[in-house]
């Protein structure tokens, strides 16, 4: 999980855009990592995982309404992407965070990045 989301940092830190194979190759080990493990997180990591999600969502939209020929691709990650990280929100939900606090927690890890 670490290493999942050192990684996004680093590409949020980077000057130049990465290449379709590598956004779908960051993409894939992530929803890889969920299937098998989204269930045993912990809020902290569960806040990470919610992080990532976000910034490959949004990157994903973002990339899908260019003219490349891997448009729906992107959207379709950015569809799927949204899945996870609303079903991460309904298990912080469950663990009795408030929107509100979800809010707060995310804006500390995007001010701390």
């Amino acid at each position: 999980m670490q290493d999942l989301f050192e990684k996004m940092k680093e590409y949020l830190n980077m000057d130049t855009e990465i290449s379709f194979d590598e956004f779908d190759g960051y993409y894939k080990k992530v929803t890889a990592f969920l299937n098998d493990s989204w269930e045993t997180l912990n809020e902290e990591d569960t806040m990470h995982m919610l992080f990532i999600l976000d910034n490959l969502k949004s990157n994903g939209e973002d990339r899908s309404k260019r003219k490349v020929k891997e448009a729906k691709k992107y959207a379709k990650m950015a569809q799927r992407t949204e899945i996870w990280a609303n079903a991460l929100i309904g298990r912080l939900r469950e663990a009795g965070l408030t929107d509100e606090e979800i809010g707060k927690r995310y804006e500390a890890i995007y001010e701390a990045v």
